[in-house]
């Protein structure tokens, strides 16, 4: 009995063998190509991920053995400058320590090439003469027993070093800052200074000489050339070109003060500086003798967990990622450091005398060892280029009608300018998919029509109802509540700044206030004042940018009587005002550099000097400034002085700008609204939702002070209880000159088309006419090219005027050209054109 084969079956079977022989092949060839080419792909990636891990593996373990090499070298030869220095000092001590002895022998010392000694100095323990050697230049210059007192600090006073110090032992000191009588014969009281390192040994006497103290100094600068040699093209261990990015060495000591850092080799008389080693951390700068030092704070866990190394004798090696961004292309350095160890004798247990800390940011891997990882990775590539070609190539073929099918929807991108589509293409798949999504197409131009008549009726009914505001009330009641109630905010950004407003309140340190023009640094600062101890003294607040060098060095400090041809009696300054309390300076980063010296003078002794007066007055005045640029830009370009920056630095509060805090915009819009009634004379004005939206999509580069400008305009220019969009006013309008709009809308006739009478123009009067001089200068100079046309539609129109014209701008401008008797609308929806009156 033959099998019955069912019709759906044989149907699918006439379809299938209708089908060219050719084209199934090729199809199943795209389909299996298809497969495969993800399979080939992941094959390739893992194979070049694994070659690229390893690679990568025994790279890093290569740069950071570089690194520790590098490192303990520096450590070694800081070392061995120290060694050298101490054994200097005992072939000093091998002789009388009579002045002429010690000064032939320190001047052929110098002679045979030893550049690194700079004092060289005897002081007996009790008769006998002290005798202070300097070298200046290529000379040595003796320091007159007259003289010696005037020294600071007195040698006199490291006699007390004689009880730890034994003959042939020898101690070195810190690195401390040390002045100089160098009397000239053009200045008799000339001083000079400089920040050195003593060793120091103990001399027993030798009958000729009595039993003393002998030291023997070195420049500071020196030692810390080592920093520099090492970080230089000089570098012993250069053996590869350096990369642009960040590296640098710095010395600390025992204690974890930061001493100096390596520079320009080729500048090895730079002063000592901590500014790169420093960046990273918060803490104390400057300390006795010498002020470049610097104390990171104990919660940067990573530094101190080194110093702790470094006092137990031990290296260490750490990858810190780096979260400087900007234009460095590394995102992890070496934080790598060593032990500086000293002896006192060559049979004494070395002692650490410090630590040297490398921080490499260097693209070794880029510029060393990357070659045959470049080579790998292009094999890889390259046999995913080549696979990718081929299945391109063949799916190009196959699928290039639908693929322009998908461009010519895609190029649909407004739904009000859709049209059918037709390919060139025939073939039973491709007509099918056309002709469906043509049918699609005709539909949704309908619907189109439809909803946005709709959604334009409520959107605009919506704008102009009152907008729900309680929450920003209720949280105003709250904020009134609150510890700062006159800081108005939520949110994190506010809330880390009353936090900060707190923290400062509750210290008596100075405070720098940094933010935009307009966030409210002088509410910040009255904020400070207000909740510390000296709320109940007197805050006075000062304009730097609004005098003058003399006037506001005046209102800072005063005169007195006589001080110049204006002052006929004495005047308090702005310091004897504010004792007790809090002075506030504005906009500090436009003090001159006389007055920023003066108020740097004030800040370090608390003492101020009146114009015209030889006398000081003690002031008890916390410091609060203010400035809206940024001001280590400024110090770099050397008009602002660093010392005052971190004077004032103490405490920093940030502002942030209203941008970015929008969620305060609604808040802030209702707490100044209920002050611009009191300014406007009205009563429970409220904001409609459109205005609200308006204000909170603003950018507000003018900030809290735009903001209150703005809703004190709306209030006043209002014309009923609800502020509509149209009465806010922001400075970014694109047409400030252009009436404001008035959006009325219906909902669709029943058994029609929608019917949207679209935004028109408030007037007195009905508009009519065709006078080009009550139009606007945009509907001029677009008229003007109309003249010339038949036919334009609003797309057309929207190019035709530039500028990014929006779609309601445009819509209101063909609409007045109507109701004029310019142009004659034609049709409905997506097919609306305007033609020019008197045109077919």
């Amino acid at each position: 009995m033959a099998a019955t084969i069912p019709p759906e079956e044989s149907k699918r079977s006439e379809r299938f063998r209708a089908v060219p022989t050719l084209m199934r092949k090729l199809g199943l060839r795209g389909r299996f190509l298809l497969a495969l080419l993800p399979s080939i792909v992941a094959v390739l990636l893992l194979t070049g991920y694994a070659s690229y891990t390893v690679s990568e593996e025994y790279l890093d373990i290569a740069l950071r053995r570089s690194v520790s090499a590098n490192t303990l070298a520096v450590a070694h030869e800081m070392e061995g400058f120290l060694e050298d220095c101490r054994t200097e000092l005992l072939f000093f001590a091998q002789g009388t320590m009579d002045r002429a002895s010690l000064r032939a022998r320190f001047s052929k010392r110098l002679a045979a090439g030893n550049t690194s000694c700079f004092e060289l100095g005897f002081v007996p323990a009790s008769g006998g003469e002290a005798v202070l050697l300097v070298r200046q230049g290529e000379i040595v210059r003796e320091v007159a027993g007259s003289d010696l007192g005037k020294v600071r600090p007195s040698p006199f006073a490291e006699l007390d070093r004689l009880g730890s110090v034994k003959a042939g032992q020898v101690t070195v000191s810190e690195v401390q800052e040390v002045s100089y009588p160098m009397p000239s014969d053009s200045a008799a009281n000339r001083y000079e200074d400089a920040r050195i390192i003593r060793f120091y040994t103990a001399f027993p006497g030798d009958g000729q000489s009595p039993p003393g103290l002998l030291f023997l100094s070195v420049r500071a600068s020196a030692f810390r050339n080592i920093l520099s040699w090492y970080n230089s093209e000089q570098s012993p261990l250069w053996s590869f070109p350096r990369s642009d990015e960040l590296r640098f060495s710095y010395f600390l000591n025992r204690e974890g003060w930061i001493l100096f850092q390596s520079e320009d080799y080729a500048k090895p008389d730079g002063k000592l500086t901590t500014y790169f080693a420093r960046e990273d951390f918060s803490g104390a700068l400057g300390k006795a003798g010498h002020p470049a030092a610097f104390l990171p704070n104990r919660n940067n866990l990573r530094y101190w967990q080194a110093v702790e190394d470094l006092r137990a004798g031990r290296q260490g090696l750490r990858l810190i990622a780096d979260t400087h961004g900007g234009s460095s292309e590394v995102d992890s350095f070496f934080f790598s450091y060593a032990p500086v160890a000293f002896r006192a004798d060559p049979s004494s247990k070395p002692e650490v005398y410090g630590g040297v800390v490398l921080v490499d940011r260097s693209q070794l891997p880029a510029i060393a060892g990357y070659k045959s990882l470049d080579v790998m990775l292009l094999v890889t590539l390259a046999g995913i280029l080549v696979i990718s070609l081929l299945v391109y190539w063949f799916g190009r073929i196959l699928t290039k009608p639908i693929r322009v099918l998908a461009a010519e929807v895609n190029s649909l991108s407004s739904l009000e300018d859709m049209e059918e589509i037709h390919l060139p293409y025939s073939g039973y798949d491709i007509t099918t998919l056309q002709n469906s999504i043509n049918n699609i197409i005709r539909r949704v131009r309908r619907q189109v029509v439809e909803i946005q008549a709709k959604d334009e009726a409520i959107l605009n009914v919506n704008k102009r109802e009152r907008a729900p505001l309680e929450r920003e009330r209720e949280a105003l009641a709250e904020v009134e509540l609150s510890r700062i109630p006159e800081i108005v905010g939520t949110g994190s950004a506010i809330s880390a700044m009353k936090v900060n407003i707190l923290k400062a309140a509750q210290v008596d340190v100075d405070v720098l206030i940094t933010g935009e023009t307009g966030t409210g640094k002088q509410l910040v600062a009255e904020a400070v004042h207000g909740h510390s101890n000296r709320a109940e003294r007197p805050f006075i607040s000062i304009n730097c940018g609004a005098l003058d060098e003399n006037l506001l060095l005046d209102a800072l400090f005063g005169h007195v009587k006589g001080a110049f041809s204006e002052a006929r009696e004495d005047r308090n300054g702005a310091f004897v005002e504010a004792d007790g309390g809090t002075l506030f300076l504005d906009e500090i980063q436009s003090a001159s550099p006389k007055v920023q010296q003066s108020l740097l003078r004030a800040l370090a002794s608390r003492k101020i000097k009146p114009l015209g007066s030889d006398r000081e007055v003690a002031v008890d005045v916390r410091i609060i400034a203010a400035t809206n640029v940024d001001i280590p830009s400024l110090i770099e370009r050397k008009s602002f002085r660093e010392d005052l920056y971190y004077r004032l630095k103490v405490v920093s509060i940030a502002t942030p700008p209203l941008r970015e805090h929008r969620e305060n915009v609604a808040l802030l819009s209702v707490y100044y609204l209920k002050q611009a009634e009191a300014l406007a004379g009205r009563e429970h004005l409220d904001l409609s939702k459109g205005a609200l939206a308006k204000l909170i999509g603003y950018d507000w580069p003018g900030n809290v002070r735009e903001l209150v400008n703005c809703i004190t305009r709306a209030a006043v220019m209002a014309e009923t209880d609800v502020i509509q969009p149209e009465e806010i006013r922001l400075e970014n309008e694109l047409y400030s000159d252009a009436a404001i709009p008035v959006v009325r809308s219906s909902l669709p006739e029943s058994g029609g088309e929608p019917s949207v009478r679209e935004t028109q123009e408030v007037r007195d009067e009905p508009v009519s006419g065709g006078d080009e001089a009550e139009m606007n200068e945009r509907q001029r100079e677009a008229w003007a090219i109309l003249r010339e046309r038949d036919t334009v539609t609003r797309r057309e129109y929207q190019e035709l005027v530039g500028g990014g014209l929006p779609s309601r701008t445009a819509i209101y401008d063909l609409q007045d050209f109507v109701k004029r008797g310019l142009l004659v609308k034609r049709g409905k929806g997506p097919s609306t054109r305007y033609v020019v009156a008197g045109r077919k």
